[in-house]
């Protein structure tokens, strides 16, 4: 589903998923028809909405809050962060690779809860300092804040990998067992009995059970939902482990196809696109300047230019630069290659020594190790 940039905070964009929308409007109706009328009862209808309106825009400014402590930590330690996604159950940070030791890991999952509590507190020091009153809208709206910002950083220290206490929970066992794989396969199939249990529980609720963590048919319904999302999550964590394992056993060496074609900059798409973009469309070439890589030009980017425009448009004018791209060397594992490619979008990757291309590694080669593995379907690949 596609997303809606809003923005950008330190250099971040900031995402939406349309079904953001659904959540914002559900919470906003729930409070200003349900809890805001029973609280605040001298309020009109225009102003409970109002109330309502502020208090879930500020919460999803928290979540934004929330995520980007998580970010900014993995900057830090020099992970890129592709983007901040709202979505209908919350926020994600697009943090592009894992952390390399288990205290890193640590502080950066830490990071997002420790700074929701601190909301928190912001909130209901606020709340504190202008009079805690119970006859004025402001006073309401700022309480509830500071009490979902507590509740979003306790929620998320529970130890249902890949949330955030989960991702606490294995940066421990890593810790303890020094091994990576291990530690990710107890946290991710913790993860998923603490969402079977939470399943359950709202299986539960909605037959009429008080399990305390929802007390009627809605909140069991959507504890159902969040409890399948962290399964599948979980779960699609497992499935990740492993094809890392897999892609570690090769070096960039092993599946790249050695001496590509590389082209002069002056060479014009005309040239290149007649007769090859039909036959196919992946293919690519590689710009060398003085015998050095200058960019990359993939039937992607020659298709891009209108037919009539050919003849006169050189490969140096519409290459990916090789500034934008993260060139492999020959031992290079192949699971952080592809990590290279998806945070880059790239299809191909080149891979160099001493400044010079001598070979290329395709998505799909690495795609077909990971089938011949039996890790993704025939189709996928």
């Amino acid at each position: 589903m596609r997303t809606f940039r809003i923005g950008r905070l330190f250099g971040i964009p900031i995402l939406v998923n349309p079904g953001w929308f659904l959540l914002f409007v559900l919470i906003t109706w729930l409070l200003a028809t349900q809890v805001y009328p029973d609280a605040l009862t001298t309020g009109s209808r225009q102003t409970h909405f109002l109330m309502a309106a502020a208090s879930v825009i500020l919460f999803f400014v928290s979540i934004i809050i929330h995520e980007l402590a998580h970010s900014i930590v993995a900057r830090a330690y020099r992970i890129p962060v592709k983007s901040i996604t709202l979505f209908i159950f919350g926020g994600v940070a697009q943090i592009t690779r894992e952390a390399t030791r288990p205290l890193n890991e640590l502080l950066m999952a830490a990071a997002g809860p420790l700074m929701s509590m601190v909301l928190g507190g912001v909130f209901l020091g606020a709340w504190f300092a202008i009079g805690a009153s119970d006859t004025r809208a402001i006073d309401y709206v700022l309480f509830w804040l500071a009490m979902m910002n507590f509740v979003l950083g306790i929620f998320n220290l529970v130890p249902a990998f890949p949330m955030d206490g989960g991702r606490v929970f294995r940066s421990l066992i890593w810790m303890v067992t020094g091994n990576y794989n291990r530690a990710t396969g107890i946290a991710a199939w913790t993860g998923r009995g603490i969402a079977w249990i939470m399943m359950a529980a709202g299986a539960a609720a909605v037959i009429g059970i008080n399990v305390y963590l929802a007390n009627d048919a809605f909140g069991g319904v959507w504890l159902i939902l969040i409890g399948l999302f962290l399964e599948n999550a979980a779960r699609q964590s497992l499935v990740q482990n492993r094809m890392v394992r897999t892609l570690q056993g090769f070096s960039a060496g092993d599946l790249m196809v050695a001496d590509p074609p590389a082209i002069p900059g002056d060479v014009t798409v005309a040239q290149l696109a007649h007769g090859v973009l039909e036959i196919n469309p992946r293919a690519c070439y590689f710009v060398e300047e003085d015998g050095k890589l200058a960019g990359i030009i993939s039937g992607y980017q020659m298709a891009s230019i209108p037919a009539p425009l050919w003849p006169t448009t050189t490969a140096r004018q519409v290459m990916v630069p090789s500034t934008k791209l993260r060139p492999a060397v020959r031992e290079q594992l192949v699971s952080d290659v592809l990590l290279e490619m998806e945070m880059e979008e790239l299809l191909h990757m080149p891979v160099v020594e001493n400044g010079r291309v001598i070979g290329v590694i395709a998505r799909d080669r690495i795609l077909g190790v990971l089938k011949q593995a039996g890790l993704i379907p025939n189709a996928t690949a």
